[in-house]
């Protein structure tokens, strides 16, 4: 290919957010069913399809980064792909602690070595927590009020619902086990804020 040739060639490699709605659309579900594949197949494969899920989800990732933004018809900014170079690998460390040391700790005397084991999977989740806090820092003032809105009212509804299990629990009324409520007080956190700020840029967007 000459000089020509590639010329052409990259100026139909248009940027994703110029695209249709309906490919930025299409991308993002491409990528959401990417990091889902890769997920269950570390979660539920064997030995070559945890790898073959790792894969998917190292790729899916940072595509899914992108093409939300994309949604928004905004291109990727060097935050964002800072935030994709720590977020990613700091992801697939913890499914890598999560399936092959941290069961290590269920054979294990107690002692220094089983607690070190029992808490590895905390520590790449520091490392994202402290690459989304230079995300959020790295952001323009209305985004930072955005992220910190949403952070604000994720807080509040997850503390809620979890008063009311508790409540519910205290009262006989619901059985809830204390270890899985406590593992997913974080991703719920999480969850809750990915939806909450993605209503307030449109919720912005539209007014």
């Amino acid at each position: 290919m000459n000089a020509s040739d590639q010329g052409v060639f990259m100026r139909r490699l248009t940027p994703m957010h110029t695209w249709p709605a309906w490919a930025r659309w299409l991308a993002m579900a491409g990528a959401s069913a990417t990091v889902a594949a890769g997920f269950w197949l570390m979660v539920t494969g064997g030995s070559l399809w945890r790898v073959l899920g790792l894969a998917l989800f190292a790729a899916g990732t940072p595509l899914s980064i992108h093409a939300g933004r994309a949604l928004r018809r905004e291109r990727s900014r060097p935050i964002e792909r800072r935030y994709a170079r720590e977020f990613m690998p700091a992801m697939l460390l913890y499914m890598l602690l999560m399936l092959y040391v941290w069961p290590l700790q269920k054979t294990m005397e107690p002692g220094p070595l089983k607690l070190l084991t029992a808490l590895a999977p905390a520590l790449p989740i520091a490392w994202v927590i402290v690459a989304t806090i230079r995300y959020v820092l790295g952001a323009d003032e209305l985004e930072r009020r955005q992220h910190l809105e949403a952070i604000a009212m994720s807080v509040a509804i997850v503390g809620v619902l979890s008063m009311a299990l508790g409540f519910l629990s205290a009262a006989k009324l619901l059985a809830v086990d204390a270890t899985l409520a406590l593992l997913m007080v974080y991703p719920a956190l999480t969850f809750t804020y990915g939806v909450l700020h993605c209503w307030l840029i449109w919720r912005a967007r539209a007014e």
